[in-house]
């Protein structure tokens, strides 16, 4: 594995790592992530992000499945500007 390895590899004890995420990691995401993800994308925190999904402005969709939620990919790519 290079010194390049992707930052989206999850950490020991099921953490994630934090930062601002790449191009290519934007590319690699899955169709619906979790809103942890999302708001990684965005460069804000996820209690933000919970924060203004309850107020109702998270800036992408949002997809309400039972407990949880998730991000629909292609609104973040939209709202960040990223063509595939």
């Amino acid at each position: 594995m290079s010194s390049s390895a992707s930052a989206a590899q999850e950490l020991p004890g099921g953490r994630e790592r934090r930062g601002a995420m790449t191009m290519a990691e934007l590319l690699e995401l899955p169709p619906m992530v979790n809103v942890t993800t999302a708001a990684r994308a965005l460069s804000i925190g996820k209690d933000t992000a919970y924060k203004l999904i309850k107020s109702g402005e998270f800036p992408v969709q949002v997809i309400p499945l039972g407990s949880t939620s998730k991000v629909a990919t292609a609104s973040l790519w939209e709202l960040l500007g990223v063509r595939r």
